[in-house]
């Protein structure tokens, strides 16, 4: 099923992601600076989330791929996925602003202010992420 196909791809990029996070983020934590530190902290959290999201879908895209669905079904399961994108990118943009709001609410707090430009950066990834496939999938994807 080119849905399935699709949606693995997707998983497999935010598994890529959440990977080169850990790899960014791994090293920051031996540094000297609090600031280096804290925003490799939130890096790797959020690298570990964005890992688990992906497998479990994974593990989701397994399953239906062994199910003999027909097209409805397919149809209702690509149009969940692209809802629950919307909701996602909604939801990023509100962590760019929660991560706006640390930067500008403790300026001179090291940990927070660099809490607040590892949300920013997750955010506007997965804001661009989930747009363009929220996008893209249903163009990109025939079905039936």
């Amino acid at each position: 099923m080119e849905f399935l196909v699709y949606q693995r791809r997707m998983m497999y990029q935010l598994l890529f992601w959440a990977g080169l996070n850990l790899g960014v983020a791994a090293p920051m934590w031996f540094s000297t600076r609090e600031w280096v530190r804290s925003f490799g902290g939130m890096t790797a959290a959020w690298a570990v989330i964005n890992a688990l999201i992906a497998l479990f879908a994974l593990r989701g895209v397994q399953k239906k791929a062994q199910q003999q669905a027909d097209t409805d079904t397919v149809r209702s399961w690509m149009r969940q996925l692209v809802r629950l994108l919307w909701i996602n990118a909604a939801l990023d943009g509100v962590y760019i602003l929660v991560g706006v709001g640390l930067i500008l609410w403790a300026p001179t707090n090291r940990m927070l202010n660099a809490f607040g430009w590892a949300v920013v950066v997750q955010g506007a990834f997965l804001l661009v992420f989930d747009t363009y496939h929220g996008l893209r999938l249903p163009r990109k994807v025939a079905i039936g």
